[in-house]
């Protein structure tokens, strides 16, 4: 009876039994982490997209109804960065260059320094995660109807899409904003 008072601890095969249990425990468990930090890296990087696509909105309703940015060439009902296709029948698009991309292509994340060449600067310089366009579109006062410039249009809808290029989602995690901008100046 003494001696069965004086043990104490585990044996091996115990410590071997929970080991086993905590290991297929923690490889059941581990696909959720990965899963977690795939969603974290997504719910980021639109986060930045929305946050790019806002900054430009804010951007294109500070500047003149008449300003460049934000004109639609006589003949269209719309103006849209170069490769875009028409928005649909009756569709009158114009390219206008300044609805292109305006962020950098390369990145130094080291210094915070941006390039806009067409091939990397260099040793540690990175392509931006995200692509920046917009178009304009001429709408009456039913706000239901498009109107063809130089016609006297209510508003001018502005919708800005940004894409990322790269990332764990590249192009799935895309935001599209639109602002209409109303009373044109005259």
């Amino acid at each position: 009876m003494r001696r069965l008072a004086r043990q104490r601890g585990m044996t091996v095969v115990e410590v071997l039994i929970a080991l086993t249990v905590f290991a297929l425990t923690l490889l059941s468990v581990m696909p959720l982490f990965s899963g977690a930090i795939r969603t974290a890296a997504s719910s980021y990087q639109l986060s930045n997209a929305n946050t790019l696509a806002r900054e430009k909105l804010e951007e294109l309703t500070g500047y003149p109804r008449g300003d460049a940015r934000t004109s639609v060439p006589d003949g269209a009902n719309a103006a849209v960065p170069t490769g875009t296709t028409t928005t649909g029948a009756g569709s009158i698009v114009a390219v206008n260059a300044a609805c292109n991309n305006d962020l950098p292509s390369w990145q130094e994340p080291s210094t915070g320094n941006v390039s806009f060449a067409t091939t990397s600067p260099g040793p540690g310089w990175y392509a931006y995660p995200y692509v920046r366009t917009y178009t304009v579109e001429l709408f009456d006062a039913t706000l239901a109807t498009r109107v063809t410039a130089p016609a006297s249009y209510v508003g001018k809808l502005v919708t800005v899409t940004v894409r990322p290029n790269q990332g764990p989602f590249p192009g799935l995690r895309q935001t599209t904003q639109s602002l209409l901008l109303r009373f044109p100046n005259e």
